[in-house]
């Protein structure tokens, strides 16, 4: 199964130890920049690493670098390096704090107050020319700003709806939801167990919080607020827990969601034995591989209360250190990278969602499986900039965790994380 990339694996505390012990040592290695030249007005090197998102990630940029370094052959070559996702945190934490951080490099837009605040990510605001920054969506360039700069561009988009299966919610004489109350109701009528259950749960492993965040968001609730404390603790964070609580509790889920992570309830529903489940795009080309026949189709997550609709979204950035000894040459690496076709093949590929208008607007994502996705990045709310936002999450996901569980109460589970988090 192809991996998201919108969500990695724990590690977090490692991490921030990672980045501190790297920047600590700054001062005591020699700085000798991230770039090469062959020789003095000889050929530029850059490095470029790169996040793999699939099996067929590297050979799709080595495709798009082969390109690169044939059009500008004697001038610039640059050098492809792929990692894991649960490697690129200290892989490039280490490099940044030896002041050896690649060329030009993906990482989770997430992390981009983390190392702006070191001083290692370059502006691109006065590299983005008008007709370039015009070429993207909009709301999707804006989640790569940060203190007024841009930092990243969006290299990997994701837009979540709730997948549901038409046929099940049609023989329970249903429509598809758009409260919490409809919700409530496909998720118990659809539900005949032990081969069928309603909403999928999933609270083990990664993403437990971005599935809570479904609820949170469309609730009116957020996970921080404008000075980054803790809104978990808030009657629309409560309320949204309370409520996924009481949905499991009535039987609208798979039993015991805790011993459920994300990957096994997808498998649940691509296999019919789930009604509902909310993720990204990459689902629909899973589903037509390994389940052609089933009849499903994805709408936005439904709101409680008439509240604003709010599309949980997710980006990962592609930056340019702020210590590369050759940005003219990053910036015309960045430039031919961003080139639709070679964007299109990804986007498509890796199962994302186009950050380029023009890819967007192709017959591949017009269609009836993935328009509904590209209308929905208008209320697009991505993840807050924290430089501590991994610490977060895992904070969260414990609160979550223990009021499925029966640990705590929803309202104990918040007060316990919100705590946590302003300690921070």
């Amino acid at each position: 199964m192809m991996k998201s990339p919108f969500a990695r694996p724990g590690r977090r505390a490692r991490r921030a130890l990672a980045l501190a012990l790297a920047v600590a040592t700054v001062a005591s290695l020699a700085a000798c920049g991230t770039s090469n030249n062959s020789a003095s007005g000889g050929e530029v090197e850059l490095r470029f690493l790169f996040p793999e998102y699939s099996a067929k990630t590297t050979p799709l940029m080595k495709t798009m670098v082969d390109d690169f370094n044939t059009a500008n052959k004697g001038e610039i070559k640059v050098n492809l390096e792929t990692a894991p996702w649960d490697k690129m945190h200290d892989k490039l934490a280490v490099s940044m704090g030896s002041d050896q951080a690649p060329d030009v490099f993906g990482y989770a837009t997430r992390w981009i107050s983390e190392f702006a605040g070191l001083k290692q990510l370059a502006p691109l605001d006065d590299l983005l020319t008008a007709d370039f920054r015009e070429g993207f969506n909009q709301k999707v360039l804006d989640a790569g700003v940060y203190e007024d700069k841009t930092y990243g561009l969006p290299v990997a988009v994701s837009a979540r709806l709730l997948f549901y299966r038409t046929d099940v919610l049609e023989d329970a004489g249903l429509s598809a939801p758009e409260t919490w109350d409809d919700l409530m109701e496909a998720a118990t009528k659809s539900a005949n167990p032990p081969e069928l259950y309603g909403l999928g749960v999933p609270a083990s492993g990664i993403e437990v919080d971005t599935f809570f965040n479904y609820f949170l968001y469309n609730n009116g609730g957020d996970i921080l607020d404008a000075d980054g404390k803790s809104m978990l603790s808030e009657p629309e964070s409560v309320e949204a827990l309370e409520f996924l609580t009481d949905l499991v509790k009535s039987g609208g889920s798979q039993p015991e969601p805790s011993g459920f992570t994300r990957e096994q309830v997808i498998e649940n529903f691509k296999a019919g034995q789930l009604a509902m489940y909310p993720t990204g795009p990459w689902l629909t080309a899973m589903i037509k591989a390994d389940n052609p026949s089933m009849k499903f189709a994805a709408v936005p997550f439904p709101t409680n209360d008439g509240k604003e609709q709010q599309t949980v979204s997710v980006t990962d950035s592609l930056g340019m250190s702020a210590n590369g000894a050759h940005q003219a040459e990053a910036w015309k690496f960045i430039e031919f990278m961003y080139q639709p076709k070679y964007r299109q093949v990804f986007d498509e590929t890796e199962g994302m969602l186009p950050e380029l208008n023009a890819v967007a607007e192709s017959a591949y994502y017009q269609t009836p499986e993935y328009k509904p996705f590209i209308d929905a990045l208008a209320t697009a709310k991505f993840q807050p900039q924290h430089p501590k936002f991994e610490q977060i999450q895992q904070i969260e996901t414990v609160a979550i965790q223990k009021a499925l569980s029966g640990l705590a109460s929803p309202q104990e589970a918040l007060d316990e994380a919100t705590a946590k988090i302003d300690k921070l």
